[in-house]
């Protein structure tokens, strides 16, 4: 979704940047030109680096600042593209301005400040299903779900089919605890859109949550089969197998898991216990301490730790521990979609 925005805001760009008039230094006209040359050809790099030539030549050049900031997105440079949009919109501000900051905003997973800069251009563009799309998404991520669900009948209505609306609806949905509403989108969506990227794994991570393990089960392996590398499905897979007696399945799916993914907690969680169970205690301790690094208030986590370290004799480890148990209320394993780790 991204990409397709910023593809067409980058045509827009190169199509009326092309001439910067007469009164300005040569070498600065020269300068922005190799850039737009450079961005033309993909050359993100390069094209940043004559921007900056260009800038720092003649910081008034019409339309630099904002081709420097799409130059800096196109390239991942996320805080750099704000930076320079932030200072384009300063001195003429635009829809596309306003529109690539928004998207640089979501980029960096500045939820809030995405959405205070795309509701202007929501407002002014009603039929506009990709700044819609963000906005919706913006409000899902920071927990405004009321919002979120203002802007989706009007997207359904005028493509109901959409897969990726399907499932952001999904993900208010169980962010407001209604779950099983939640599934009946997410399943929608599997359905219309069966490679959208996530959403077999957030199908299954609501079968998950019900407890419907065969479900879950063949979600996560249909998450896989699309994405190979996908680390959260290896580790839910892997911890629905331990709860349907696989164990052996179960720690290599968790190894892959933590190999793709090092900061998984329910992996470390999950072998930690498996390893403990075996009495490879020395093993155990590193998961569960690596699911502690992960999430320093996971209350299990201490928790076994603790007991871990009593069953050893260490005693001063364990009472540190246990008195981190005691400051920390357990927490539910089911967290909305969108808090998953």
């Amino acid at each position: 979704m991204l990409n397709g925005i910023s593809g067409r805001i980058l045509l827009l760009l190169l199509a009326a940047a092309s001439a910067f008039g007469q009164d300005y230094k040569p070498e600065a006209i020269l300068a922005a030109e190799r850039g737009l040359s450079e961005a033309r050809r993909q050359n993100y790099p390069e094209a940043i680096k004559a921007y900056r030539r260009a800038i720092a030549l003649e910081p008034g050049l019409p339309g630099v600042y904002l081709n420097l900031g799409l130059a800096c997105f196109k390239s991942g440079d996320f805080q750099g593209a704000v930076n320079a949009l932030l200072e384009a919109d300063k001195r003429e501000p635009t829809s596309q301005t306003g529109a690539l900051l928004a998207m640089s905003y979501v980029a960096l997973g500045n939820n809030k400040e995405a959405a205070e800069r795309l509701k202007p251009l929501v407002a002014a563009q009603p039929g506009n299903d990709e700044l819609a799309y963000l906005l919706a998404r913006a409000y899902v991520r920071t927990g405004q779900f009321d919002a979120a669900k203002e802007l989706f009948g009007s997207m359904l209505a005028r493509n109901p089919d959409s897969g990726e609306v399907h499932m952001l609806v999904g993900e208010a949905l169980d962010g407001s605890r209604e779950t099983e509403r939640a599934i009946g989108e997410f399943e929608t969506a599997a359905k219309n859109s069966p490679t959208l990227p996530d959403v077999h794994f957030g199908l299954g991570y609501l079968y998950w949550k019900r407890k419907r393990y065969a479900d879950a089960e063949r979600e996560f392996r249909a998450e896989i089969h699309n994405d190979p590398k996908h680390a959260r499905s290896f580790a839910y897979l892997g911890d629905t197998l331990i709860k349907t007696d696989r164990e052996a399945e179960a720690v290599e799916r968790l190894k892959t898991a933590t190999q793709l993914d090092a900061k998984l907690r329910i992996a470390h969680f999950d072998l930690g216990i498996i390893y403990s169970d075996r009495g490879l205690d020395d093993k155990a301790a590193g998961e569960f301490a690596e699911a502690i690094r992960v999430a320093p208030n996971d209350y299990g986590s201490h928790y076994r730790l603790a007991r871990l370290y009593q069953k050893m004799g260490k005693r001063s480890e364990a009472a540190a521990e246990f008195a981190i148990v005691q400051r920390l209320h357990e927490r539910e394993d089911d967290q909305p979609l969108i808090e998953v780790k």
